[in-house]
């Protein structure tokens, strides 16, 4: 299992700066000059000293034919214009999606997952504060704005987007966390890292009442995500911040979850082209085979086969027999 750290674009990343530039040249509907790219794009406004104008276009154009190579036409609908009053636009018709690409299940669960990432860098920092220049200029956008450009896929856990902020900025935070079994506490913690776990987002951290590392599944958190704080005067507060974990730490930290979820296995039994059968992508599957899953909670792996009680049968272990049945017995009793 690799170690994912959060991720941010380097001012000199190539990639974010091709990506700032096909945001303005998305958001204006006239097109944008040189001068105007260049005071948007930050990558174009740091540039350094030694630098002429002419090293300055050069970048520019280096930058189109990337981006044209990446299927992203930048063009000039007048180009019987001046030099300095050439508008440079992105067709609204060429940025749009090739209708005979397509994506299996697994694909488009791994976009989702970068999606998830990107949403947090897209428009977050320098890409937004390009379009904010342009509104200083005052450039009005397009028709249509960059939400089919910026991925918006994001988890539905609300406690994601604060803990990713925590783990960046190394904030101890506090929430309720209600176990298996329903009894809910208080949890103060170090966020070290996020991770998706078989479609679940989960918290390591360090565990300060505890005082050792712990897992805790976002779908469990019940309370609002709050940054601890500490008074420094009479009238001012200020964060709790901590010392990020060593490389090692967190290494061991992941190595643990992974042993925990490798070690859990359940053996079920799906009846052929069921729901259940295709869910789990069985179509080559021999059909008289028991299939084994790893699982990093029983609980939740039972929350998943109830969905699919009737299609069926749990071998192994018994204890995910049980959890199932009492989770019916529950809803009868219920609705009794």
């Amino acid at each position: 299992m690799a170690i994912e750290a959060s991720w941010k674009p380097a001012k000199t990343d190539k990639s974010e700066r091709l990506f700032q530039l096909t945001c303005v040249l998305l958001y204006s509907e006239r097109g944008l000059t040189k001068r105007e790219l260049f005071h948007a794009v930050d990558s174009y406004r740091e540039v350094s000293s030694d630098e002429d104008d002419v090293a300055l276009n050069k970048k520019f154009e280096r930058d189109k034919s990337d981006l044209r190579e990446m299927g992203i036409q930048v063009s000039n609908p007048d180009p019987k214009s001046e030099p300095d009053d050439i508008r440079y636009t992105i067709s609204a018709d060429t940025f749009a999606w090739p209708e005979d690409v397509k994506f299996d299940r697994r694909q488009l669960q791994l976009l989702n997952l970068a999606a998830q990432v990107w949403a947090q860098a897209s428009l977050s920092s320098d890409a937004n504060r390009g379009l904010v220049r342009l509104r200083g200029l005052g450039i009005e956008p397009g028709a249509s704005d960059l939400a089919g450009f910026a991925p918006r896929l994001r988890t539905h856990e609300p406690s994601f987007l604060p803990l990713s902020q925590a783990v960046e900025e190394r904030i101890e935070v506090s929430f309720d966390y209600r176990k298996p079994d329903g009894e809910v506490s208080r949890r103060s913690v170090q966020p070290w890292i996020l991770r998706n776990v078989d479609g679940q987002w989960l918290l390591v951290c360090w565990d300060k009442s505890q005082n050792s590392v712990r897992n805790f599944l976002l779908k469990r958190i019940v309370s609002k995500v709050a940054f601890r704080s500490e008074q420094i005067s009479e009238t001012e507060k200020t964060v709790i911040n901590f010392t990020a974990p060593t490389s090692e730490d967190v290494a061991a930290a992941l190595a643990d979850l992974t042993r925990h979820t490798e070690s859990q296995v359940a053996t079920i039994r799906v009846k052929k082209d069921t729901p259940a059968w295709f869910h789990f992508q069985l179509d080559s599957q021999d059909p008289t085979a028991d299939i084994s899953i790893s699982y990093m909670d029983g609980h939740l792996l039972a929350e998943q086969l109830s969905e699919y009680a009737s299609d069926l049968t749990v071998i192994s272990p018994p204890e995910l027999s049980r959890i199932i049945r009492a989770r019916f017995e529950a809803v009868a009793s219920a609705h009794a």
